[in-house]
């Protein structure tokens, strides 16, 4: 396969040419305006595995928060360093799962400690 390079106003004119082309498999097309490079346009197959590897679920995100990359078990089963520890890590996540853990958590510090941490959603009052 090859890559062409074209203007916008090259693209425009000739898109469905450029598109066969490209559907089949023959070339990806790099459209530039002005001289800057824009926009590239790939097959499904290549679109595909930009899914899979760049934008998807497979490919490696450039920074995670130790918050994502720790397991979260069952407040009940951690022990109480590392349950404040993950507790004080996930504060502020919007992300369901977590703040259903935190909640859990929530109540299993206070039992443990008799004091209540920080809220699971909100300041601490």
């Amino acid at each position: 396969m090859n890559e062409e390079t074209v203007s916008a106003s090259h693209f425009r004119v000739h898109f469905k040419d450029i598109a066969n082309a490209v559907a089949r498999g023959e070339q990806a097309c790099t459209v530039e305006r002005h001289g800057l490079p824009m926009v590239v346009v790939v097959s499904l197959e290549d679109a595909e595995f930009l899914r899979q590897h760049k934008w998807g679920k497979a490919a490696a995100p450039a920074e995670k928060s130790q918050a994502e990359r720790i397991t979260l078990n069952h407040p009940d089963s951690m022990p109480l360093e590392l349950l404040e520890e993950a507790y004080g890590l996930t504060e502020g996540s919007t992300d369901f799962e977590i703040q259903a853990w935190r909640f859990k958590a929530y109540y299993s510090i206070e039992s443990r400690t008799g004091k209540f941490p920080a809220r699971p959603f909100g300041p601490s009052g």
